[in-house]
């Protein structure tokens, strides 16, 4: 067990260590990657790259945190498949992390979405 984990430490340390691995994605944009893509491949045939928690960008801090970036830098940066989580309370639909309110609704990530489809219809 305990070489398991020296393993895995060892491991995320080589994965952090190489620029693929990105906690700070706003200096990347790949806005219009998928403007690239032949319009006859089927949708099974491809790998979108997503986010876990889009929203959670840290908010109550480290316990809550998935991601380090906004979700208009995560769009920019490429990021075309989105993990949002949200309920519905009094007659709206908060986003949460666990049981944390994340300060936005889904009507504001609609909204981010919508601006960046607008700016980047491809």
């Amino acid at each position: 067990m305990l070489t398991l984990i020296l393993i895995h430490i060892t491991l995320f340390s080589y994965i952090r260590a190489q620029s693929l691995y990105n906690h700070n994605s706003a200096s990347y944009r790949n806005q219009t990657w998928m403007s690239t893509l032949d319009n006859g491949v089927p949708l099974r045939q491809l790998t979108i790259p997503g986010t876990h928690s889009s929203m959670s960008t840290g908010t109550w801090g480290d316990a809550f945190q998935t991601q380090a970036s906004s979700l208009s830098i995560q769009l920019a940066s490429g990021i075309r498949a989105l993990d949002i989580r949200c309920r519905h309370y009094q007659n709206g639909f908060p986003i949460h992390e666990r049981l944390v309110y994340l300060n936005v609704d889904l009507g504001g990530v609609l909204t981010t979405v919508q601006n960046f489809l607008t700016t980047y219809p491809s």
